[in-house]
C-alpha cells in the first residue's frame, strides 16, 4: 500500500513559491518565455537517430492552460532536439481509462502516458508495463516537488510517475447569479438544497455536474461521506478492515447525494454531460455552482463570461457534522512511461524536461494554482485573479484530507460505486442496497 499522510503541511508548503533554479547545465530560458536545455549535441557529434514518441495525454481542450502547458513545452523540446517528434494521442478520461487498460493487457502502452495515483496506480505497477522512474528522479527534479506527494506514485520502492498537479476540491460559485436569485453562498449542506427552489425560480441550475463521466460525483460524495464521517479517512478504515460499507455512515453519504439529486439540484440531463461540457457550461455562466478541483481555476479565469465573477468554497458541513478545513485531495493525473517501449531512455529525457519546466510555464500561463510543485513568483504581481489568490490560501487551512474513491479502493468494487451512483441520477435506488452492493463486491475482490 502507498505511504497515505495527511498533506496539509505539502500543500502549505506550495504558498512559498519557492522554485529552486534548473541547473545551467540542463534548463535554462530560451528568451521567449519558454525553455532551453544547455545539453544539445556537439555540432560536430554524428546526426542523432530519428525519434517519435507517442504521447497520450488527457488534454483535449485547446482552450485550456494544461493543454497550452504540454503543447508549448513540447514544441521547444522538439525545436531542440529536432531528430524527436512528439505525437499526440489526445483522450478524455473514460476513453483514456479504457485505451490504458487495453494496453496494458498487450504489453504495449504509449511512450508517455497518464495514470492516477493509488489504488488506480497499483495495477500497472504490479503488472509491470509502467517503467520505473528512480533514474531520473536526481536531488534536481526531486527538489522540485512539493514534501510527500511522490509517495501516492511510489510502491515498493520503485516511483512509477510524476505528477503536475496537487489538488483540492471545493464549490465555484457564480456571485452574479447568486445575486440575481438572492441566495447567499452556502455555510451548510442545508443551504444548498434550499437554494434549489429559488434557482429554480430564477431559470438557473444550481450545480453543474458531469454525470457521463461518472467520477466527478464521486468526487462530491467522496466530500458528503467525510461530512458524515465527522472528518477524513472512513475509506482507510474500510481498506484497514475496521469499518465496511454497510456502515450507517456510508449509507447515510448516499442518502445525502440522493437528497442533492431529488432536489433538483443538478441541471437536466445531468447523467449525459461528460466533463468538458459541464466545465464550459458553468465557464459560459450557466450554473450557479460546480464542484471540482482547483485545476478548474485558470481556466474560469480564461473565461470572458465569468472572469472576476466567481468564488471557492470549502464544501460545506452536512447536518452539522464535519470541519470546512478538511477536504478532498487530489494528487493528480500523473505522467508514467511504457516499460516495453523502443525509445525509453528518450522517453525518460524528455519527461524529465518536461517536469523541469511545468511550474515556469504554468505560471506564466496564469496557471500555478494546484501544481504538485514547487513555483517561484509573486501571484498577485503577476497579476492571477482573487480567485486564484483565495484558492491557494485555502491550501493553507487544510487540516486533514481524503482522496477520492477510485484513488483508495481497488477498482472492481470502484466501478460498482462509480455505476451505483450514476444510477442514482436516473432511478430511485435504495440507498442501504447500494451499500450492500459496494460490500459484496468488495469481499470478492479485496486483497
Amino acid at each position: 500500500m502507498i505511504k497515505k499522510r495527511v498533506m496539509g503541511l505539502a500543500l502549505a508548503t506550495a504558498l512559498t513559491f519557492t522554485l529552486a533554479a534548473c541547473g545551467s547545465n540542463n534548463v535554462a530560458s530560451n528568451g521567449e518565455g519558454g525553455t532551453a536545455t544547455g545539453n544539445a549535441p556537439a555540432s560536430n557529434e554524428p546526426e542523432a537517430k530519428k525519434v517519435t514518441l507517442t504521447f497520450q495525454t488527457l488534454q483535449t481542450d485547446k482552450s485550456t492552460p494544461s493543454y497550452q502547458i504540454e503543447e508549448e513545452i513540447a514544441n521547444n523540446y522538439m525545436k531542440e532536439f529536432p531528430n524527436v517528434t512528439i505525437e499526440w494521442d489526445r483522450l478524455d478520461t473514460e476513453q483514456q481509462k479504457v485505451k490504458l487498460k487495453t494496453q496494458a493487457a498487450s504489453g504495449e502502452v504509449s511512450d508517455i502516458t497518464m495514470v492516477n495515483p493509488g489504488a488506480q496506480l497499483q495495477p500497472f505497477a504490479n503488472g509491470k508495463v509502467l517503467a520505473p522512474l528512480n533514474d531520473i528522479l536526481d536531488d534536481e527534479l526531486k527538489g522540485t516537488f512539493l514534501e510527500g506527494v511522490l509517495d501516492y506514485y511510489s510502491f515498493d520502492g520503485n516511483l512509477y510517475a510524476l505528477p503536475y498537479n496537487m489538488n483540492i476540491a471545493g464549490i465555484y460559485y457564480n456571485k452574479e447569479l447568486f445575486e440575481k436569485a438572492g441566495v447567499q453562498p452556502p455555510a451548510t449542506f442545508e443551504d444548498i438544497i434550499a437554494s434549489v427552489p429559488k434557482f429554480k425560480d430564477a431559470g438557473i441550475p444550481t450545480i453543474m455536474l458531469a454525470g457521463k463521466d461518472k467520477w466527478p460525483l464521486s468526487f462530491m460524495f467522496t466530500n458528503i461521506l467525510q461530512r458524515v464521517n465527522g472528518g477524513p479517512k472512513f475509506l482507510d478504515d474500510v481498506v484497514a478492515g475496521n469499518k465496511s460499507f454497510t456502515d450507517p455512515v456510508f449509507v447515510e453519504a448516499i442518502q445525502k447525494t440522493q437528497d442533492l439529486i431529488k432536489a433538483g439540484a443538478f441541471q437536466e440531463g445531468a447523467a449525459t454531460y461528460d466533463y468538458n461540457t459541464a466545465s464550459q457550461q458553468f465557464r459560459d455562466g450557466k450554473a450557479a455552482m460546480y464542484f471540482m478541483g482547483t485545476w478548474e481555476i485558470a481556466s474560469i479565469d480564461a473565461s470572458e463570461a465569468v472572469k472576476g465573477k466567481i468564488g471557492f468554497l470549502p464544501f460545506p458541513t452536512v447536518g452539522g457534522k464535519g470541519s470546512a478545513t478538511d477536504y478532498v485531495i487530489a494528487p493528480g493525473t500523473a505522467y508514467a512511461l511504457g516499460a516495453n517501449s523502443e525509445h525509453l531512455e528518450e522517453s525518460k529525457a524528455f519527461l524529465k524536461y518536461l517536469l523541469l519546466n511545468y511550474p515556469k510555464v504554468a505560471f506564466g500561463q496564469k496557471a500555478a494554482v494546484g501544481l504538485a510543485q514547487k513555483v517561484e513568483g509573486d501571484l498577485k504581481a503577476a497579476g492571477y485573479s482573487d480567485l486564484a489568490v483565495d484558492a491557494m490560501g485555502r491550501f493553507n487551512e487544510v487540516k486533514g484530507g481524503d482522496m477520492n474513491f477510485d484513488n483508495v479502493i481497488e477498482p472492481a468494487t470502484t466501478q460498482t460505486h462509480l455505476t451505483g451512483l450514476q444510477s442514482l441520477l436516473i432511478k430511485d435506488v435504495k440507498a442501504e442496497d447500494l451499500a450492500k452492493e459496494h460490500q459484496s463486491t468488495w469481499e470478492l475482490n479485496k486483497k
